[in-house]
C-alpha cells in the first residue's frame, strides 16, 4: 500500500487531475478500490497479494486525497482549525467502528463473504445515486471564494467605549418592502438566517408588522462586543451580495434603520 500510495502522490493525481474533476476521480477510485476488496477475497498468493495491495494504496490515497482536498476548500479560514479537528475524529472514529463491524461479520460469515459484500456494495451504491440523479458531488467546491465582504462595523456614537466580552449584542434593522415585491423576502430569509449562524451569531429573527403588512424587523443576537468584530470579518464578498440583495427591496430614499444595543450590565453601566 506504502508503494501505491507514492507513486500516486507522485505520478497518477497530478495527471489524473488536468483531465478529470474531482468528483470523477473520487468515483473511479472508488471503483478501484471495490475491485482491490473483491481480489483480497481470492488471492492466495503472496507476490500477486502485494501487487493488489499496491492497487489498494493507489484507491485508498486517490479518495483520501480528494475528500480531504474537498473539505479543505469548503472550510472558511477562521474555523479550519475546529473543522479539521472534528473531521480527524470522525475519520477516526469511523475507522474504529469500521474495524468492529468487519471483525464481527468477518467472524459470523467468513472472511471471503464479507469482502465480496463490500466489494459489490461499492459500485452498487456508486450507481444508485447516478441512476437518481443525486446531486452528491465534491466538484462545487473548486467554485467557492471566501474572499473578504469588507463589512465595515457599526460606526455609531457610542457613550461607552466597548470591551470584547460586553454583550450579548443586539442588532436591529428595520425596512420597508414594496407592496408588489413583498413575498421576494421569503426567497431570502433561509439563505440570511444561515448567513450569520454561520459567522457566529446565535441568533436570526424576522418579524412583521401586522399593522403595516410591508413593515419587517430584524434582529441578530451576538454573543460579545468581539464576536461582533469576528462576524463582519467573517462575512465574504458572496455572503454580502446576498445581504445587500436583500437590503435592496428596502423602499425609501434613506437606507434601512439600523441600531445596536448592549445588554446592561453593572461593568457597562459604570464604564
Amino acid at each position: 500500500m506504502g508503494l501505491g500510495s507514492v507513486i500516486t502522490a507522485a505520478f497518477i493525481l497530478p495527471w489524473g487531475r488536468a483531465r478529470y474533476s474531482p468528483n470523477t476521480l473520487t468515483r473511479l477510485a472508488a471503483y478501484l478500490l471495490a475491485l482491490v476488496i473483491l481480489l483480497m477475497a481470492f488471492v492466495r498468493q503472496t507476490q500477486l497479494l502485494l501487487v493488489v495491495a499496491a492497487f489498494a494504496g493507489v484507491a485508498w490515497t486517490s479518495t483520501a486525497n480528494g475528500l480531504w482536498l474537498a473539505g479543505q476548500r469548503a472550510m472558511p479560514a477562521w474555523a479550519r482549525g475546529r473543522m479539521n479537528a472534528t473531521v480527524i475524529m470522525s475519520s477516526q472514529g469511523a475507522m474504529a467502528l469500521g474495524g468492529v463491524i468487519y471483525g464481527t461479520t468477518a467472524q459470523t460469515f467468513g472472511v471471503r463473504t464479507v469482502l465480496v459484500a463490500v466489494a459489490v456494495f461499492i459500485p452498487v451504491m456508486l450507481l444508485t445515486f447516478k441512476l437518481l440523479s443525486s446531486p452528491l458531488s465534491i466538484d462545487f467546491t473548486q467554485r467557492l471564494s471566501f474572499e473578504s465582504g469588507s463589512v465595515t462595523p457599526s460606526s455609531q456614537n457610542f457613550i461607552h467605549v466597548l470591551q470584547p466580552r460586553d454583550g450579548p449584542v443586539l442588532i436591529t434593522i428595520d425596512f420597508q418592502v414594496d407592496e408588489p415585491r413583498g413575498r421576494e423576502i421569503d426567497s431570502f430569509i433561509s439563505v440570511l438566517r444561515l448567513i450569520h449562524l454561520r459567522n457566529g451569531a446565535y441568533s436570526w429573527q424576522l418579524f412583521a408588522d401586522p399593522a403595516r403588512p410591508n413593515q419587517f424587523h430584524v434582529e441578530i443576537m451576538m454573543p460579545s462586543w468581539s464576536q461582533y468584530l469576528l462576524h463582519c470579518e467573517r462575512i465574504t464578498k458572496a455572503e454580502k451580495e446576498v445581504i445587500d440583495r436583500a437590503l435592496s427591496l428596502h423602499l425609501g430614499k434613506n437606507p434601512p434603520e439600523t441600531r445596536m444595543y448592549i445588554r446592561v450590565s453593572k461593568t457597562f453601566r459604570d464604564a
